[in-house]
């Protein structure tokens, strides 16, 4: 184990301070909620969170997000369940390539083609329905990783984006485990807080509970927590404890 500067409730308390200052590393990055497109209505918010994060995979974020506001900007109407449906394999493809850049174009349609088809089924086109209609956050992030592509990761940052920006209320929101990628575990490592850094199931969800219980310890809410850990992790990409307190000052 390697040795701690701070405790793991202590680096959430500076972690969510930091970011909620936009100091160090969080002033100058944002998250995909600050993208959502404003003066629209909820339905064409939430859309937008639907597509755009259902991509958030082997690419950098900034990437994806500017680029989807590229496209909002071009043609709004895309971001709808039937006008994908409606498109073409071949024209998806070129729209998604040439604005969202995904690093599995062909993966995008099928995902793209699925989940609208599957939206329209069972939520008639409004990913809202998918949160209002679950009894609490557990059955939220079940329904959520229904859809295809939403896995571990990229599953409980829609359920994040969603209940953030909507202010979606649960009462069992601290039960609900925050999602871990390969940052976060390198995180929670470097700070002396796991003996691994590998991507075992074991040790994810060992980091999952260090971050929960921290998050509870700290009285902050893991939701926040999670947005700044994000950026930390893939816009600072720390490789020691000391890149991590320097990315904080």
């Amino acid at each position: 184990m390697k040795n701690r500067t701070l405790t793991p409730s202590e680096f959430v308390t500076n972690v969510v301070k930091q970011f909620t200052a936009r100091k160090g590393v969080f002033s100058e990055h944002r998250n995909v909620e600050d993208y959502v497109p404003e003066n629209v209505n909820k339905l064409k918010q939430a859309l937008f969170l639907f597509y755009v994060i259902q991509l958030d995979y082997a690419i950098r974020g900034r990437v994806l997000y500017e680029g989807a506001t590229k496209l909002w900007s071009d043609n709004p109407e895309f971001f709808r369940p039937q006008h994908i449906l409606k498109m073409s394999d071949a024209d998806l493809l070129e729209v998604l390539t040439k604005y969202m850049k995904p690093r599995y174009p062909n993966e995008a349609v099928i995902r793209f083609k699925q989940n609208s088809q599957k939206l329209l089924d069972d939520y008639t086109g409004d990913p809202m329905l998918i949160f209002s209609e679950a009894e609490n956050g557990k059955d939220a992030t079940k329904k959520v990783l229904e859809f295809r592509g939403f896995g571990p990761k990229t599953g409980h940052l829609f359920f994040r984006a969603m209940v953030l920006f909507f202010e979606i209320e649960y009462k069992d929101i601290e039960e609900v485990l925050p999602p871990v990628d390969r940052h976060d575990v390198r995180i929670a490592f470097y700070m002396g807080y796991v003996d691994s850094d590998d991507m075992t199931d074991k040790n994810i969800n060992l980091v999952k509970e260090v971050w929960n219980i921290a998050c509870r310890e700290a009285k902050e809410n893991w939701l926040i927590f999670d947005q700044a850990l994000w950026l930390l992790g893939s816009e600072g990409k720390p490789k020691s404890q000391q890149d991590i307190l320097d990315l904080l000052k």
